[in-house]
Order: structure tokens, then C-alpha cells, then sequence
């Protein structure tokens, strides 16, 4: 499996019935598919998926016809200067990328990393931020 970010721009989506078009553009590739995460952002929709790393570019071309963006895992960095420790983080990053050190500091480790991006909401802080 591996992990897209899609934007789904606001202009796509009038009603509900466009998501289910989207959810179809997914579906008819016969894949099984998981959303990591639901946002809004100024610029629309936005979407985390895991799915089959064999269908990520037969997917990702099908949604990029239909006018959605798609980029390949997100990346985080952490700002250690912000960061208090506090622990938020730590439940949701099933990889361990993020962790306590033997200081019980938080510690980031990019390689293990997946780009799901779900612990940037998790911090009180904002010290998590998705890299550019």
C-alpha cells in the first residue's frame, strides 16, 4: 500500500453527488482503498489515501483527467523550537516516526516516515508541519 494526497478543487464539488463520482473514478480500477484523513483547505477538498502501491499510478492518472490534484505521500518536519513535548502526536503515528527519546523528548525519524500527515492536526502547538 502506499499513501496519495488528492485536492478535489472546490469548483468539482457543487453537490454531494460529485463525491461519489470521485469515489467511483477510485472504484472502477477494483482496487480496496482506505481514507487516512478528510480536510478542507482554501483550495478544496482534500483527501488522504492508502491504497495498492501496484494501482497507484493507474489511479492517480485517472483522477488527474478529472481535474484532481494528486502528490505521492506528505512529508513532515518538526519543529523542535515549538514542540513541548506534550505526547499528542504519539497515538496517531502507527510507524513510530515519531517518538520519545531517552530525554522523554519527541524525536522524528523521516525514514520511517509514510507521509500519511495525520499527526500535523494532532499538535496543540503546530510544531508539526507538512514539509514543502
Amino acid at each position: 500500500m502506499t499513501i496519495i494526497n488528492v485536492t478535489v478543487p472546490f469548483h468539482l464539488i457543487k453537490k454531494i453527488d460529485d463525491y461519489s463520482k470521485i469515489i467511483n473514478e477510485i472504484l472502477k480500477n477494483r482496487v480496496s482503498f482506505n481514507i487516512l484523513k478528510f480536510s478542507t483547505t482554501s483550495e478544496g477538498i482534500n483527501l488522504l489515501l492508502d491504497i495498492p502501491e501496484e494501482k497507484t499510478k493507474q489511479i492517480s492518472e485517472s483522477l488527474m483527467r478529472n481535474e484532481i490534484q494528486v502528490n505521492k505521500k506528505g512529508r513532515v518536519v518538526l519543529d523542535k523550537d515549538l514542540c513541548i513535548h506534550c505526547g499528542a502526536c504519539l497515538s496517531l503515528c502507527v510507524v513510530e516516526a515519531l517518538h520519545y527519546n531517552e530525554d522523554d523528548e519527541i524525536e522524528f525519524s523521516e525514514d520511517k516516515c509514510i507521509g500519511c500527515l495525520i499527526c500535523i492536526d494532532s499538535c496543540p502547538r503546530g510544531a508539526i508541519k507538512e514539509s514543502k
